[in-house]
């Protein structure tokens, strides 16, 4: 089942990384929150999940990272494209949390 879990997260991956950031957004912090940096921030530790186990801190920072895009969601749904691409964003972060549980649970 793991291994399926990792699939799908590559596939999200690709599928994040072929949508550009939503227009309009760059400049926009809803609760003082780069939206640019967080978005850069959870890409880049799914990524790493693919590459094998999280360290503390990267696990830490993509728990955190998670929860604050749960709480920022709203704030984007009437734009249908940044919907699209945070929610996506949103689905990789979960299933990289995911993912890295996995690999501690059969390695620890």
């Amino acid at each position: 089942m793991l291994e399926r879990e990792i699939e799908l997260l590559g596939q999200l991956l690709e599928e994040f990384g072929d949508l550009r950031f939503p227009p309009g957004w760059y400049d926009r912090e809803p609760g003082g929150i780069s939206l640019v940096t967080l978005a850069t921030t959870l890409a880049g530790c799914t990524a790493a999940t693919l590459d094998g186990p999280l360290d503390d801190r990267h696990r830490e920072h993509l728990r955190q990272r998670r929860v604050l895009l749960a709480d920022l969601l709203p704030e984007v749904a009437a734009d249908p494209y940044a919907t699209r691409y945070f929610i996506t964003l949103y689905r990789m972060a979960v299933l990289a949390e995911e993912v890295d549980d996995g690999r501690a649970g059969v390695s620890g």
